[in-house]
């Protein structure tokens, strides 16, 4: 998951006290609070493929922020692996 999230990783700053004060939305997509240190990554999260009779099947992206500690609750098709904000979607999870 690290390599999709590679140049994020190299180009962002950790938040500072300041930064962080600043910010309009202080949680990350899972409602977890952005710290101090943190280094704020953004990515596309797909939903589920939505199909309308007669229509062509559509598929919601949303953009969302995490941090590397979040990258075991994602998995991600090879397909987007070239692309400059990663696309990503939620491990099916059997028995949590």
């Amino acid at each position: 998951m690290k390599e999709l999230f590679e140049k994020q990783l190299n180009g962002t700053q950790p938040l500072t006290e300041e930064v962080l004060g600043k910010l309009q939305q202080k949680t990350y997509f899972n409602g977890e609070e952005k710290q101090i240190g943190d280094v704020v990554l953004m990515a596309m999260l797909m939903g589920e493929i939505i199909e309308k009779q007669g229509e062509y099947p559509e598929l919601p992206l949303k953009l969302i922020t995490l941090n590397e500690r979040h990258f075991d609750l994602f998995e991600y098709d090879k397909r987007y692996v070239g692309n400059d904000l990663p696309t990503i979607k939620l491990k099916n999870v059997v028995g949590g």
